[in-house]
C-alpha cells in the first residue's frame, strides 16, 4: 500500500506520495528501483494510485495511448472520465471483473486526482468525492489526515501539510518509506479559500 496526499490552500494545490513499492511480502525502496513514483502528471492533471503496482503501469499506459484528459472542472467530469477509463480496462487491459455483491462493477483501483479545479477522489465503484482542504488515501492515509489536520489548522503552507502527511505515513505505516515525491498545481482563480484556524474552529 501507500501513503497519498491532496492538499489546497491559498491557491496552490499538492499532492505528495511515499516511494515504497512491496512485492510478495519484501518491500522495495526508492534506493533499488528506477521509477518509484506513485504520481503521474498528464496535461496539468495529477494522478495518484495506491494498491497494486500493476494500477500504475495501466494507468500511465492509458494516458500515453490516448486516453482523453479533461479539464476535471467538477465532480461530473471526473465521473464521464471514469467511464471510459473502466471501459478500456475491460477491452484492452483484461481487467477481472469482481465477484462481490456489489451494485457497479468494481474498476479495482482508487485515483486521486489534483487538478486547478481542485482535490478528487475516484473510488472504484467510479463514486467520485471532490474534497477541500486536503484527503488521503492508501494504508497510511488514517496517520496523514491527523497530521495534515494538526498542520492546516496552524496555517502551514500546502506544500508542508501534504509533506508532514506523508512523514507521518512514512514514520508510523510499514507499507510506507521515503524519499517523498511532490507536485504542485497552481488552483483556478477562488478556489481555496484560506480560513484563519481561530474561525475554523469557531462554534465548538
Amino acid at each position: 500500500m501507500s501513503t497519498l496526499v491532496m492538499v489546497e490552500r491559498d491557491g496552490i494545490g499538492c499532492m505528495a506520495a511515499d516511494t515504497l513499492v512491496s512485492f510478495d511480502g519484501c518491500g522495495e525502496s526508492a534506493r533499488y528501483l528506477e521509477r518509484p513514483e506513485k504520481i503521474l502528471k498528464r496535461n496539468e492533471a495529477c494522478f495518484g494510485v495506491v494498491g497494486l503496482r500493476a494500477h500504475q503501469h495501466v494507468l500511465d499506459s492509458l494516458l500515453r495511448g490516448g486516453l482523453e484528459v479533461p479539464e476535471f472542472r467538477s465532480g461530473a467530469e471526473v465521473f464521464e472520465f471514469s467511464r471510459g477509463l473502466h471501459e478500456r480496462l475491460k477491452n484492452n487491459y483484461f481487467l477481472v471483473p469482481d465477484t462481490d455483491d456489489n451494485a457497479y462493477e468494481s474498476s479495482r483501483m482508487t485515483i486521486g486526482v489534483l487538478t486547478r479545479h481542485g482535490i478528487f477522489v475516484l473510488f472504484h465503484d467510479r463514486c467520485v468525492i471532490q474534497y477541500r482542504r486536503f484527503t488521503a488515501l492508501g494504508s497510511g492515509s488514517r496517520l496523514a489526515l491527523g497530521a495534515m489536520y494538526a498542520a492546516y489548522e496552524l496555517g502551514l503552507p500546502a506544500d508542508e501539510v501534504a509533506r508532514l502527511g506523508v512523514e507521518a505515513g512514512i514514520e508510523f505505516d510499514p507499507s510506507s518509506a521515503a524519499p517523498i515525491t511532490l507536485e504542485r498545481v497552481e488552483l483556478a482563480v477562488g478556489r481555496s479559500v484560506c480560513r484563519p484556524a481561530t474561525a475554523a474552529r469557531g462554534g465548538r
